[in-house]
């Protein structure tokens, strides 16, 4: 098993995961993007995901098209590449059906899936990770640095705004 080419600041893990256990003390799923700066394995940017376009249910998350576009072009605009979606699941880690096949399939791009979404562990570890090569690969969890600092931003079809 390979370990994904990023570095994963703290401060990003606990942004996601409290997000995560709002939504999933409702009872559906959520998640977000990490960003990082071309060429760079330091998430800078945790992006999580707003409402507008965005579909949350138990058993589903789903980005449109777009909120994906408002994203991608901020990212763009900023010099960041999106590298990685993480997404919660109300009990175990896996890549689902809907997962693989509606996932961005991008060569080297990361998927994590967080387990028990109303009470998200903040180890990396205990996350699932896949890479997509000629399909989802399990790979390693990155590393968390806690001394690196992040920003984060929420997105959705209406845009993307400071947090």
């Amino acid at each position: 098993m390979s370990q994904p080419n990023l570095i994963v600041p703290t401060p990003a893990v606990t942004r996601l995961c409290a997000d995560i256990r709002r939504y999933g003390r409702a009872g559906v799923e959520t998640g977000g993007l990490l960003l990082t700066r071309p060429g760079d394995s330091m998430v800078s940017l945790v992006a999580v995901a707003g409402t507008t376009g965005i579909v949350r249910k138990h058993g589903l998350f789903c980005i449109t098209r777009p909120a994906f576009d408002a994203i991608f072009t901020w990212a763009e605009d900023n010099e960041l590449q999106v590298r990685a979606m993480v997404h919660s699941h109300a009990k175990e880690a896996f890549l689902s059906r809907t997962d693989r096949e509606g996932g961005l399939r991008v060569k080297g791009f990361h998927s994590a899936v967080v387990p028990m979404f109303d009470n998200p562990p903040e180890d990396l570890g205990r996350w699932r990770w896949w890479t997509f090569t000629s399909d989802w690969t399990p790979t390693e969890a990155p590393r968390c640095d806690p001394a690196a600092c992040t920003d984060s931003v929420v997105f959705d079809g209406d845009g993307v705004r400071a947090n």
